[in-house]
């Protein structure tokens, strides 16, 4: 006699992440540390060969982000990240309504939800209620600050201040910037992320929230010191990517990260 066979599925949730060319990029790994247990995280990381992180090297291959769509649609991912804010604005003519329909285009070709980090920060904004903001740009290099800054301002927010490491005198110059990264391979340490994000709010305490701009900040083990230092909410790139895709999935978030992944505790499965 055969023995019956129990349909299981090993993880309650695929998530699939796209991410940036020569990172190490652990979107994934922080993903579940805010994701319930039973999650699963797939991972492709863009193909650009040379790529020196211009926003002209990411508008030419842009139509890379729809190929990787579609590989990890395959690949059963229920959701689908987009790791680099810049993405969003880089060839200069995108404003949040062409991404809101670039990402509805894939969603129709795949059937899977694909989420870019910089609309994320949009959508995480206008579920807060902010309208006004204090930008830490961060390590932002000059054109990507402005980029994402306009960015902002398309989508209907009041930007009070804005500045990166070099403005907030943080780091000295560029080249301090260069070292760091060099040295800790774009992972930025945990005191900068806290004095740029407290620093931003310093000079724009009346703004509603605290944006943080690049994936390289990777806020989420921050956030919560800086909401307790602040009394204002942090939305940062990596949170708002992870709380959009949690949002989408129906998942539960882990506590202790912040007011925006708050929203989402106790919420559906655990």
């Amino acid at each position: 006699m055969s023995t019956p066979h129990t349909a299981r599925r090993r993880y309650q949730a695929y998530a699939g992440f796209v991410t940036t060319p020569r990172y190490f990029d652990d979107s994934p790994q922080q993903f579940l540390q805010v994701a319930p247990p039973g999650t699963g995280v797939l991972q492709r990381v863009l193909h650009i060969p040379d790529y020196e992180w211009g926003l002209d090297e990411r508008a030419a291959n842009f139509e890379l982000l729809s190929e990787a769509t579609a590989c990890l649609a395959q690949s059963h991912c229920q959701v689908i990240g987009q790791v680099g804010t810049n993405w969003v604005h880089c060839s200069g003519t995108t404003g949040p309504d062409e991404i809101d329909a670039f990402c509805r285009r894939l969603f129709e070709e795949t059937g899977v939800r694909f989420l870019m980090a910089g609309q994320c920060l949009v959508e995480a904004l206008r579920a807060i209620g902010a309208t006004t903001i204090t930008v830490a740009n961060g390590y932002f290099r000059p054109d990507w600050s402005a980029g994402i800054n306009r960015y902002l301002e398309a989508a209907g927010f009041e930007i009070i201040w804005a500045g990166d490491l070099i403005d907030q005198g943080l780091v000295a110059d560029h080249d301090e910037k260069l070292s760091i990264e060099a040295a800790t391979l774009w992972d930025y340490p945990d005191h900068l992320m806290i004095a740029a994000a407290v620093g931003a709010h310093r000079q724009a305490p009346e703004a509603d929230a605290i944006v943080q701009t690049g994936a390289g900040f990777r806020m989420l083990q921050v956030a919560g010191a800086v909401e307790e230092r602040t009394g204002t909410p942090v939305v940062a790139s990596d949170i708002a990517l992870y709380w959009a895709m949690l949002s989408d999935l129906g998942l539960s978030a882990a506590p202790r990260h912040g007011s925006l992944l708050s929203m989402l505790e106790g919420r559906g499965r655990v």
